[in-house]
């Protein structure tokens, strides 16, 4: 076999010429034979030289059957091999290490924002506080017609905002002003005093709402309009009986609250004892009497067996006052009507810890009234049949101060709900002490 080209003798399996490097035999494909790219690349170079140095047409042999070489990364970089046994290979750990990062990076940057976030909008997780309801000191005692708030824990407002408070009555849709939060150290404070004053008696904010609300504001608001930051709302079972203690019950006079009766006729009782010592010492025996029979009356109302109507004698006296007829004692009286109004209060299934820890303070001062008024009235009837036997007059105005101030019986300088110590007054605040409400986050 000699090539075609230049002659040059040949082996018989020779398929390109030694001498030139003509191709002068097919290549023949065997089986699956994988091609180097590279050889190829050479061999077509090869080709391409032949056919334009000899202007000759050269003869494309098969294209041998071949497996797809893997694309190569730019610069000919083969990624190096990965372990045995699938783990990753370094490279690939590190990328995973510094994906992590990046991935917690995001989540704490993330957490951070919205701990800012809630910040400038005045949320609160954390804070707590109560609101008190008491009495304006320069108003009429007996009408719960003041608040006081305090919050610990309150995030600072952004600038320009300020935190509002409200009295919520969703039962009649009605909303009372309750003034802006003023920081104090560590707490935001607001005293409402309501309209009472210089006395004057305000309206009773038991009965004037359901619900305090803390709101985040901007500039002068008539109407709460921001987020509710701080939200506080009476247990609507045992309110019922709250507002009987402190507002309203249906059968005294004048609708008014029992323990609000309770206190006033206590101070009247105490008074009318006071006048009953000044006559005694003036040996005034018709004002002696006078005043025995108003202690009568106010112990027992206009129920009760002993019960009579001042004659016109006693005015001249200036004895004039019977109470308002619905009495201390008695099943339908104030004591034993707020004694029951406050168990149950305490026996509600909404009822609070607070709520139950002052109602049975307020039973055991109900204790100790009944059992002073009774002692009263038994020398009250023994003095009225007898107004010159005065023995028992100095006995009556001791237990009428106890009925209406109490009695520090322990001498620790305080007067505590316990038993023998605390009177009405007493008793009125522990009221008032039922209605404390507790504030919650949000809405």
């Amino acid at each position: 076999m000699v090539c075609p080209k230049c002659n040059q003798p040949l082996d018989d399996d020779t398929v390109f010429c030694g001498n030139c490097g003509a191709q002068v035999a097919p290549i023949q494909a065997q089986g699956a034979t994988v091609t180097s790219p590279y050889k190829e690349t050479r061999m077509s170079d090869n080709r391409a030289a032949l056919a334009a140095n000899d202007n000759q047409q050269v003869m494309t042999p098969p294209v041998p059957q071949r497996l797809e070489p893997q694309a190569l990364p730019q610069g000919n970089v083969s990624e190096p091999p990965k372990p045995p046994g699938g783990s990753r290979s370094p490279l690939s750990s590190a990328r995973f290490r510094i994906i992590s990062a990046l991935v917690l990076i995001i989540v704490v940057g993330g957490a951070i924002s919205l701990f800012a976030a809630l910040k400038n909008n005045g949320t609160t997780g954390t804070a707590t506080g109560q609101v008190s309801f008491i009495d304006n000191p320069n108003g009429v005692p007996g009408n719960t017609d003041a608040l006081k708030i305090s919050v610990q824990g309150l995030q600072t407002p952004p600038s320009g905002s300020h935190y509002d408070a409200w009295l919520v009555d969703d039962t009649n849709e009605q909303i009372t002003s309750l003034g802006s939060l003023t920081a104090s150290g560590q707490s935001f404070v607001l005293s409402f005093a309501g309209n009472g004053g210089s006395g004057k008696a305000g309206t009773n904010l038991i009965g004037a709402g359901d619900k305090v609300e803390v709101t985040l504001e901007q500039g002068d608001v008539s109407a709460p309009g921001g987020n509710v930051t701080l939200s506080a709302s009476f247990p609507p079972k045992a309110f019922v009986h709250i507002r009987h203690l402190l507002f309203s019950f249906p059968s005294t006079p004048g609708k008014i609250g029992l323990l609000v009766g309770l206190l006033s006729q206590a101070q009247l009782l105490d008074e009318q004892a006071i006048l009953l010592q000044t006559a005694a010492n003036n040996h005034n025996i018709t004002a002696v009497q006078c005043a025995s029979q108003s202690i009568i009356d106010i112990i027992e109302g206009s129920q009760g067996a002993a019960f009579q109507r001042l004659p016109s004698s006693c005015l001249s006296e200036n004895v004039g006052s019977t109470g308002d007829g619905f009495g201390l004692l008695g099943n339908n009286a104030y004591v034993a009507l707020a004694a029951a109004h406050a168990s149950l209060a305490a026996t509600q299934t909404d009822s609070t810890a607070v709520i139950k820890l002052h109602a049975g303070n307020v039973e055991i001062v109900m204790a100790n009234i009944k059992g002073w008024a009774a002692t009263i009235e038994q020398n009250a009837l023994a003095l009225r049949a007898t107004p010159g036997n005065t023995t028992d007059i100095q006995q009556i105005v001791l237990l009428s101060d106890h009925i209406y101030h109490g009695f520090d019986s322990n001498s620790d300088g305080r007067i505590e709900p316990a038993a023998g110590e605390a009177g009405a007054i007493t008793a009125y605040n522990e009221g008032q002490l039922m209605a404390t409400l507790t504030f919650a986050s949000g809405t």
